[in-house]
């Protein structure tokens, strides 16, 4: 079919709101290809929207038709959605609004941010105008992304939308995108400053892990570290104590443990590590054994004690690499005492006999020999059991454990009697 029988079949169309619209399409394809008959084709369409009824449809055409002509490089489409901005002012709001939404997104489509600002203001329901000021300001981040000239210019614009943004989340989401847009001009020190801002506690630690992550992959992340423990101090302040420990967690998932522990050492010492690692277990454990090695001795048996306790009561959640960690970085007894129960609970038997051989503590050794004595005898072992039993060094003690090895020998042989036909049998 001719391009000019497809013009005239268009006639066809009943529905002149489809009709009108459908002319536009036909004109924005003609444009393109430089046919010259593409400026025909518009004035028809706006010919067309004369013929419907409804005011409302008709303002929805004009637009529709105008993103056409501005795709089609006509300068005349501005004043198409000139005349919708000033003839639709007589409509009841709601409705109002949603032309004005509409106008908003077909300028953003159209790459056209300070003309979709202008739309967008002029929405009096203040969640769905700032709604669609927030997809300006991110489509102007997703713009400054792409491309090297006009970067402060679209931050300007991005701060003037802000500006006219009322409510939560909106508000704080649209400073997160500025925070990424100050980051993409490679301003980051305004990046992380805009973070002071955000009001809601969510979107400051979404805002502060993001920050952690991109300064981390622009390799500068070290050069900012006096910033960010700086917005860290402030944020806690603004937030409550509790919020020392997002802060700590983000710099740990940022591969930044060092600053994490010295963070939170500042804030609340040894309570607010064991709170990080916890969390860390929970979220990331992977992040742990990093975590754990920038510890002193101290700080790493406070840890190291609350996460063996959770591996011991849950022992699915241990993990060899941090309990070795743990086992670096502090030489608490105590601790190597529950590291040999896990290893026990794990059924590694040997592993057990190894840590017990870096104890010195008579009680705590003989205890340790106890528990793994006893977890052979359940195995069937007696005879490692006893011999495990031997190396107790306090006679007492190692007398009475050969006892209850003995006497629960015994038990279990006697248990091993079953009836069958209504005699006992022996299977010793």
């Amino acid at each position: 079919m001719l391009i000019r029988e497809i013009i005239e079949t268009a006639e066809v169309i009943r529905d002149p709101y489809l009709r009108a619209t459908t002319y536009a399409k036909i004109g924005e394809r003609l444009a393109r290809v430089r046919d010259a008959k593409f400026k025909l084709v518009f004035l028809k369409a706006i010919e067309t929207t004369r013929e419907i009824d409804d005011p409302v449809k008709t303002f929805r055409a004009l637009l529709s038709i105008g993103y056409s002509m501005k795709k089609a490089g006509l300068r005349s489409a501005k004043k198409i959605y000139q005349r919708v901005l000033e003839d639709s002012r007589e409509l009841p709001d709601p409705v109002r609004d949603d032309l004005m939404v509409l106008a908003a997104r077909y300028m953003l489509g159209l790459g056209e941010i300070n003309e979709a600002i202008i739309y967008a203001m002029e929405v009096k329901n203040p969640s769905l105008r700032d709604t669609v000021l927030l997809q300006i300001i991110r489509r102007n981040t997703s713009l400054i992304g792409t491309e090297k000239v006009r970067v402060a210019y679209r931050i300007r614009k991005s701060k003037m939308a802000l500006e006219n943004i009322s409510t939560e989340p909106h508000r704080s989401k649209a400073l997160i995108e500025i925070m990424k847009s100050y980051f993409l001009l490679s301003s980051y020190e305004n990046g992380i400053a805009t973070i002071r801002e955000i009001e809601q506690r969510e979107w400051a630690k979404y805002a502060f892990k993001e920050a952690l992550f991109f300064l981390k992959e622009r390799g500068v992340i070290e050069k900012y570290v006096p910033n960010l423990k700086e917005l860290a101090k402030y944020l806690v302040g603004k937030f409550g104590d509790d919020f020392k420990i997002e802060l700590g967690v983000a710099f740990a998932l940022a591969e930044e443990p060092v600053e994490a522990a010295d963070l939170l050492r500042k804030l609340d010492g040894d309570k607010a590590l064991v709170e990080v690692a916890i969390r860390l277990l929970e979220v990331a454990p992977r992040y742990l054994p990093s975590f754990i090695r920038v510890l002193n001795e101290r700080e790493a048996t406070e840890v190291g004690r609350a996460l063996m306790n959770r591996f011991l009561e849950n022992p699915d959640e241990g993990d060899w690499e941090t309990i070795r960690a743990i086992w670096e970085r502090s030489r608490s007894e105590e601790i190597r005492v529950k590291i040999a129960r896990y290893s026990l609970v794990k059924g590694d038997i040997d592993g057990a006999m190894k840590v017990v051989e870096h104890i010195e503590n008579e009680r705590l050794r003989s205890i340790v020999l106890a528990d793994i004595a006893h977890r052979l005898l359940k195995m069937g072992d007696v005879s490692r059991a006893i011999d495990v039993a031997l190396e107790v060094r306090d006679p007492k003690f190692s007398s009475i454990l050969i006892a209850e090895i003995l006497i629960g020998a015994l038990d279990r042989e006697i248990e091993a009697k079953v009836i069958v036909n209504g005699k006992a049998k022996n299977h010793s």
